[in-house]
């Protein structure tokens, strides 16, 4: 559809792509810049340009899918935040980023939430229907050195689940190779190394159990797509609600549909030098974590309490 809008004195001397924003809260950034690299928003009859200043009676006009009209927010938590970085506790069923349906994401709330010429960054993505703890930089200098630390593995991220019950050690290290098939949106394991595939580090250790489920939680050395759920499905342990490698009668049982997998724990090992030293020896701990899915002493676990988890 054919928006236009014609600038009132209140949305006199903003910038273009924030005046669109404001009038159109549900529209992401993503999609403003877009249209504006492709020359498709005009003000006044003229192409426009990123950052232009918007004089009073200008008038704005730009085609919009109708879906960008029409977006849900949703309320996503902080459960720390300082100058350079911000934690958050992502619920179970928003992406992180932007898709094709238009549903809100992390990036449309930090969008909602943070102004300036350079918005804050997520450092890494959670699956759809993965909840839990997000890191999210204020800069770029900031969002570098975060990738620095994941690379060499200086931050501790870990899971808690509720998976199938198999006959494992009570704990162990997982080693396999990953290969992911982005036209499918799906990963493959193998036990072996192959051409395409990429080593992949997990560390578990099962909690507790009840009936045919197992409360396990989980360490990951390394961070590829879907590795926890795939790397743990092909040992056995799928995990509740996953449609894509969890098992189909067990979610069919208990009535699961999102995956019982939520990111519960981090800690910040990086050493004292660098602009975010102060945060060596961090940790940060969601206290309550709450599965989706109705079990007695499984859907709800707070983690303080839960024997054998080492936080």
């Amino acid at each position: 559809m054919t928006i236009e809008m014609l600038i009132e004195k209140n949305f006199a001397g903003m910038k273009l792509e924030k005046a669109i924003k404001k009038k159109y809260p549900t529209i992401p950034m993503s999609v403003i810049f877009k249209l504006l690299r492709k020359g498709r928003i005009r003000v006044n009859f003229e192409v426009a340009q990123k950052g232009q200043i918007l004089q009073f009676g200008d008038l704005i006009s730009f085609d919009i899918e109708e879906k960008y009209l029409d977006q849900k927010k949703v309320e996503i938590s902080k459960v720390y935040e300082d100058d350079n970085i911000i934690v958050i506790d992502k619920p179970y069923g928003i992406p992180s980023h932007p898709d094709t349906n238009n549903e809100y994401s992390v990036v449309n709330w930090i969008e909602d939430n943070y102004s300036g010429n350079q918005l804050p960054a997520l450092c890494h993505r959670l699956d759809r229907n993965t909840s839990g703890l997000m890191i999210i930089a204020k800069n770029r200098q900031v969002l570098n050195e975060m990738l620095k630390y994941m690379s060499r593995r200086a931050i501790k991220k870990k899971y808690l689940c509720i998976t199938k019950r198999v006959d494992l050690p009570k704990s162990g290290v997982l080693v396999h190779y990953l290969k992911k098939d982005s036209k499918k949106s799906k990963v493959y394991i193998s036990d072996l190394p192959a051409e395409g595939y990429s080593e992949i580090v997990t560390r578990y250790k099962i909690i507790r159990g009840k009936d045919d489920l197992l409360l396990v939680d989980v360490e990951i050395e390394t961070g590829k797509t879907h590795q926890i759920r795939s790397q743990l499905a092909h040992v056995g342990l799928c995990i509740l609600g996953d449609s894509k490698y969890g098992d189909w009668a067990l979610n069919k049982k208990y009535n699961a549909s999102i995956q019982c997998l939520c990111a519960y724990y981090l800690k910040f090992d990086i050493g004292r030098k660098g602009i975010l030293r102060y945060l060596d020896g961090k940790k940060i701990v969601k206290d309550i974590v709450e599965f989706p899915i109705h079990i007695e002493n499984l859907s709800k676990i707070n983690v303080y309490k839960e024997r054998g988890l080492e936080l």
